[in-house]
C-alpha cells in the first residue's frame, strides 16, 4: 500500500508524471505486431529511432572484448577512456571551437539523469527554472520530484522560437512574486516543433542569463539527427564567446542519433570544473553508466569508419521517412509544423480537439 511509504514519494506518485510516460506505460504491455498482436498499440508518443536496428545491433554484436577493468569499480565521472573518446567525438561533430577536454565531461545514465544531476548542482529546492513552451514534458519530472525545482513556462514567438523579451517578462514577474530563478532549460533542435536557434539567437539568451546570474542548460540530445536543410549550429561550435561559461551547461546522450535508448548513456559537458567534482564526489553515486557500456560504446566510437557511415545512412533513412510523413499529412490537408531535424515533428488538431486545455486557449499559442 502507498500509505506505508514515505510522505515524499507518496507526493511524487501522486502527481502526475506525463501523459508520454503514461502512454509508454500501456504500450509497452500491449504492443502492436502485425501477425501477433494486430489490435495493440502503435506508439506515436516516444521519440525513438526505430529504423536504423540493422546498422547498430551487427556493430555492438560484434564488440565483444571485456576487460577486467570494466568489471571494476571506476570514476564516477565515468571511465577516462571513454570520456577521452567522447570528447573528442564531440570535438569534431560539435565542430567545437576548441578541444573538449575529458575532464570537462561526465557520463550519466541517459539525459534524464543528467536533467536530474544539473538541476541538483544548480538550484536550490523550490527554486524555480525558466523553460519555453511547449516543450518535453518530462523535464518538469527530472528535475522536479527528486530535486524539487519547479517550471516557469514561457511562451514561444511566431518564429516558434522563445524570445528574450518574454524570458525578460516570466522573469520579472517570477522575481515580484518572491520565485528564486535559477535557470534557463533550452533544447535545440526544439522538442517537440524541431525548431532550431540561431547562433544570434542564443548568445542573446546567454547574455540574459549572464545578466541574472541564471544557469543555462543546453539540451542538443538531437543534434545529429538534422535534415539536411538544417541551419543548425551547436552550442558548442562558438563556446569562446559563451557569455558565463561557469553558468553554461551542455548534454547530450546515444539515445536518439545513434538509437540506443536502452543503452541509458548520456553526457554532461561544462567548463565548470567544480560542477564536475561535485557530480564525482555526490550525486554521480546514483547515476552511473555500467562500465560494460561505456567500454562498448567507446570501442564503437573509436570505429570511425563505422561511425562516419552510420550517421551518413541514418539521415538519409531519416530524411526519407520525414518526406513521407510529411507528405501524407499534406495529402490530407493536415497542418503541421515543418522541422528542421529530429525524430517528430508537431501536427496540429487543434480543429479536431473539443476542448483545449487552457494554456493552449492562449494567444501566442492559439494564433499559430
Amino acid at each position: 500500500m502507498i500509505s506505508e511509504l514515505s510522505e515524499r514519494c507518496q507526493q511524487n506518485n501522486s502527481t502526475e508524471t506525463s501523459l508520454l510516460y503514461d502512454g509508454l506505460m500501456l504500450f509497452l504491455a500491449n504492443r502492436y505486431h502485425p501477425t501477433e498482436n494486430s489490435t495493440g498499440i502503435i506508439n506515436l508518443g516516444t521519440s525513438e529511432n526505430l529504423i536504423v536496428d540493422d546498422l547498430t545491433i551487427p556493430k555492438l554484436e560484434s564488440l565483444t572484448e571485456i576487460t577486467p577493468p570494466e568489471l571494476r569499480y571506476f570514476c564516477l565521472n565515468g571511465i577516462l577512456e571513454f570520456r577521452r573518446e567522447v570528447a573528442r567525438f564531440l570535438t569534431e561533430k560539435t565542430r567545437s571551437d576548441q578541444e573538449i577536454e575529458p575532464e570537462e565531461i561526465s557520463i550519466t545514465n541517459g539525459c534524464s539523469s543528467a536533467f536530474c544531476s544539473l538541476a541538483y548542482m544548480i538550484g536550490e529546492p523550490g527554486d524555480y527554472y525558466l523553460v519555453p513552451r511547449p516543450y518535453y514534458g518530462m523535464t518538469k519530472v527530472y528535475m522536479g520530484n527528486y530535486m524539487q525545482l519547479r517550471p516557469i513556462e514561457v511562451d514561444i514567438d511566431s518564429e516558434n522560437m522563445v524570445s528574450v523579451e518574454l524570458l525578460a517578462e516570466a522573469w520579472e514577474v517570477a522575481v515580484k512574486e518572491g520565485k528564486r530563478v535559477c535557470g534557463v532549460v533550452l533544447i535545440n533542435p526544439h522538442n517537440p516543433t524541431g525548431a532550431v536557434y540561431s547562433k544570434e539567437h542564443l548568445l542573446q539568451v546567454l547574455e540574459f542569463a549572464k545578466e541574472r546570474k541564471l544557469h543555462v542548460v543546453m539540451d542538443e540530445i538531437y543534434f545529429l539527427s538534422m535534415f539536411e536543410d538544417s541551419s543548425f549550429q551547436s552550442c558548442l561550435s562558438f563556446s569562446r564567446e559563451w557569455p558565463d561559461p561557469a553558468r553554461t551547461h551542455f548534454m547530450w546522450g546515444f539515445s536518439k542519433d545513434f538509437a540506443m535508448s536502452g543503452s541509458r548513456c548520456a553526457v554532461i559537458y561544462s567548463k565548470n570544473r567544480a560542477l564536475h567534482r561535485a557530480f564525482g564526489r555526490d550525486i554521480g553515486f546514483y547515476h552511473n553508466v555500467p562500465g560494460i557500456v561505456q567500454m562498448k560504446l567507446c570501442r564503437m566510437l573509436q570505429d570511425r569508419e563505422w561511425v562516419e557511415n552510420y550517421l551518413r545512412e541514418s539521415r538519409i533513412r531519416l530524411n526519407r521517412h520525414a518526406d513521407i510523413v510529411m507528405s501524407t499529412l499534406d495529402s490530407l490537408n493536415l497542418s503541421y509544423l515543418k522541422p528542421k531535424g529530429t525524430l517528430f515533428l508537431w501536427q496540429i488538431s487543434r480543429q479536431y480537439l473539443r476542448k483545449l486545455p487552457a494554456w493552449r486557449r492562449q494567444p501566442r499559442f492559439s494564433s499559430r
